[in-house]
């Protein structure tokens, strides 16, 4: 998940200031930087009128975490500012439908251990905390949506079915290629845009949770 840089923690009770200038600013230099969750591709294919693949395929850029060597997508950029590809002079094209990470800044939120929420503020642009006082419950109410939550808790809860297997996997296999593969295709690509998206999720989790462990079953037997 991504973790936006010169921030600190925040309460739902706060209020902080906060000043956009619509300068787009926040959306240049991004490259590697907006990370595109299964839930962002969705919609924004919906919105695009496009398959999700071909969503993937045109406007993102998978990368592999180091380490875990697990993928993940960032959004492509363009231009020597390596701008969003979505930003259109100052304005975002596709603000309806923009990231999660996008709908939410300045903040940045991400799950505790407690089932509950951990809420960020981020000052890395130096004119954001000069302007006028947000409460950040007010801030969280229209841009986190019920589905958002929803989304993390899911996420959470499937990483930690996923993740022990990926990681034995990828220990073991001399080509992990085949389960890279089966991730992106489960977690990323596998969407029907007229379907609701978390039926879908939940399924694609359980999916390819299965799918691992039956991998790891062939290749302890042979």
């Amino acid at each position: 998940m991504y973790e936006i840089k010169n921030s600190k923690q925040v309460e739902l009770s706060d209020r902080v200031r906060f000043r956009c200038i619509r300068c787009g600013a926040c959306c240049r230099n991004v490259e590697g930087a907006v990370v595109i969750e299964a839930k962002d591709g969705y919609y924004l294919a919906k919105h695009l009128g496009i398959t999700v693949s071909e969503f993937y395929e045109k406007y993102t850029r998978m990368f592999l975490l180091e380490d875990v060597e697990f993928p993940i997508f960032t959004l492509k950029v363009t231009g020597k500012d390596k701008a969003c590809i979505f930003l259109n002079g100052k304005r975002c094209s596709v603000q309806d439908a923009k990231p999660r990470t996008c709908k939410m800044y300045p903040f940045w939120v991400c799950p505790d251990d407690k089932d509950g929420f951990q809420y960020n503020f981020s000052t890395e642009q130096s004119h954001h905390p000069k302007g006028s006082l947000v409460r950040v419950k007010d801030w969280m109410r229209d841009n986190l949506s019920e589905e958002d939550k929803e989304f993390f808790r899911e996420e959470t809860r499937a990483m930690s079915e996923i993740a022990p297997s990926y990681n034995i996997l990828n220990k073991c296999l001399k080509d992990n290629t085949t389960i890279i593969e089966k991730v992106i295709f489960y977690r990323h690509l596998l969407y029907e845009t007229d379907e609701p998206f978390m039926p879908q999720f939940k399924r694609n989790n359980r999916v390819l949770k299965d799918e691992l462990e039956r991998i790891i079953r062939k290749f302890t037997d042979i």
